[in-house]
């Protein structure tokens, strides 16, 4: 499977950044899943997990606060106030 760059930024500054293959988060419309070469997106992502299928192929969980999911050019970034 193809792999996209993802960033994972706290507002106090520090970063989580991998190159994964796949981000799988809840937004308040329902759960989506980013995979390589999606379209341009900012939406709201709902708190608790978020799920990330690394390089490797395995799955890693994260717990975050009500945040920001912005998709860009095979780039995920996700800010928010804690993880």
């Amino acid at each position: 499977m193809k792999k996209f760059k993802f960033k994972l930024i706290n507002l106090d500054g520090s970063i989580i950044e991998k190159n994964i293959e796949k981000l799988i988060c809840k937004t308040p419309l329902g759960e989506i899943t980013i995979l390589k070469d999606h379209h341009p997106l900012i939406t709201v992502v709902n708190a608790g997990k978020i799920e990330i299928i690394n390089e490797d192929k395995k799955e890693e969980l994260y717990l975050i606060t009500n945040s920001i999911l912005e998709v860009t050019k095979n780039e995920a970034k996700i800010i928010c106030f804690s993880y």
